[in-house]
């Protein structure tokens, strides 16, 4: 039984690609897994044991690599799966110490990811971003392969000559049970729209609240449901200003941040998932996890149109693909779904079936162990 260390100083340890998707998939494989990432206490969960690390404040964070790395080579694992970029600086002592290839899992652009932040100041904001876009790829070459979540990242790395796989984040078998089976029962739906995810300045709130605006006026009794944490924390005082600015006070539900559990109860609720995202060059290079939930639970989706959700969303049939910085577009959009009950019942039926014949992570489970296979077999 080969042993695998998968690590990370940023992500919870129950992040749903590093442990339920990954993770859990090497284990059933046969392959003794080990994650060494932020939780609260060591124990094994379904079958994978657990190193915990503290979440420290990001300027203490140093502190948790060299911690990651002690506890890392204890392991004595035949295989090292790293998946934070701030991870590089150590993974050269991996190989060194122990003498296994070490995979990089590049979630996203980071330089990408940079440019967008809030919290970081403008000319610092630059620097950094220009430091990561070379320096990344450079520290590429040095990794034993690299794990993509979306094909367009690859792109960027397309001159690392490095075994390579992308692993779409799609849903994992048991929620799309879940889903498929709640698209069964009959709900006299409300006009529920729903947006899921993390909500920040960059990505489209302002945006929504415009276009919903435009619903409202269209369609009074429709309801806009924002499902997750806000960051900047500040944000959300923001956001019940503008709502209440436009008088969307009795149309806008804003839940904050729920356990993963409890998304299947605003799933099953929704006539329409959004994602209002902006055509910044980070939404240009990740596809939303959101996006096949969504199609999971048989809703139709209004999307931006966005380079890496076009292959996902055929227009019309399978989902609705507008102007990505156009509320006006997306409110049409809305508007026209909500007033035709089986438009919004063909669609997403159709965007359902993909997901339950194509786009699911036992696909990627494949990928994963045969990229594993490939990794090990060039360094027996």
């Amino acid at each position: 039984m080969s042993k695998v260390c998968i690590i990370s100083t940023v992500h919870n340890a129950l992040d749903n690609r590093i442990f339920y998707r990954e993770a859990y998939s090497l284990h059933k494989a046969g392959y003794e897994v080990t994650l060494i990432a932020i939780h609260n206490r060591p124990e094994t969960l379904e079958g994978i044991r657990i190193l915990p690390l503290k979440r420290l404040m990001r300027s203490q964070r140093p502190l948790l690599w060299w911690r990651a790395l002690s506890l890392a080579l204890s392991t004595k694992a035949e295989i090292f799966h790293i998946h934070d970029p701030e991870l590089l600086f150590i993974s050269p002592f991996l190989r060194l110490f122990s003498g296994r290839p070490v995979v990089y899992d590049i979630h996203e652009s980071v330089a990408d990811f940079i440019e967008i932040k809030d919290d970081i100041p403008y000319l610092f904001k630059n620097f950094l971003s220009w430091t990561f876009r070379w320096l990344e790829p450079a520290s590429a070459y040095l990794q034993s392969g690299l794990i993509f979540a979306d094909d367009q990242i690859s792109q960027s790395f397309s001159h690392v000559h490095r075994p390579k796989v992308t692993l779409f984040n799609y849903p994992l078998q048991s929620f799309i049970e879940t889903a498929t089976q709640s698209s069964k029962i009959y709900y006299s739906h409300q006009p529920i729209v729903l947006y899921l995810g993390g909500l920040k300045r960059n990505r489209g709130t302002t945006l929504m609240l415009d276009a919903f605006k435009l619903v409202i006026d269209e369609i009074p009794e429709a309801l806009l449901y924002l499902v997750g944490p806000f960051a900047p924390e500040s944000l959300e005082f923001e956001m019940h200003s503008e709502i209440e600015l436009r008088n969307l006070s009795n149309s806008v539900k804003i839940t904050g941040p729920i356990p993963f559990a409890n998304v299947h109860d605003y799933l099953s609720q929704a006539s329409i998932g959004w994602i209002p995202f902006p055509p910044v060059s980070k939404y240009q290079k990740n596809i939303p996890t959101k996006l096949f939930e969504y199609m999971a639970y048989g809703i139709p989706v209004v999307s931006s149109t966005l380079s890496p959700i076009q292959p996902f969303i055929e227009h019309r049939r399978t989902g609705f693909l507008v102007k990505a910085d156009d509320p006006t577009a997306h409110a049409r959009a809305i508007i026209e779904l909500l007033s035709d009950a089986s438009l919004c019942t063909s669609i997403g039926k159709n965007g359902q079936i993909l997901v339950t014949e194509k786009y699911r992570w036992t696909e990627m489970e494949k990928r994963l162990i045969s990229f594993y296979r490939q990794i090990l077999l060039q360094h027996k």
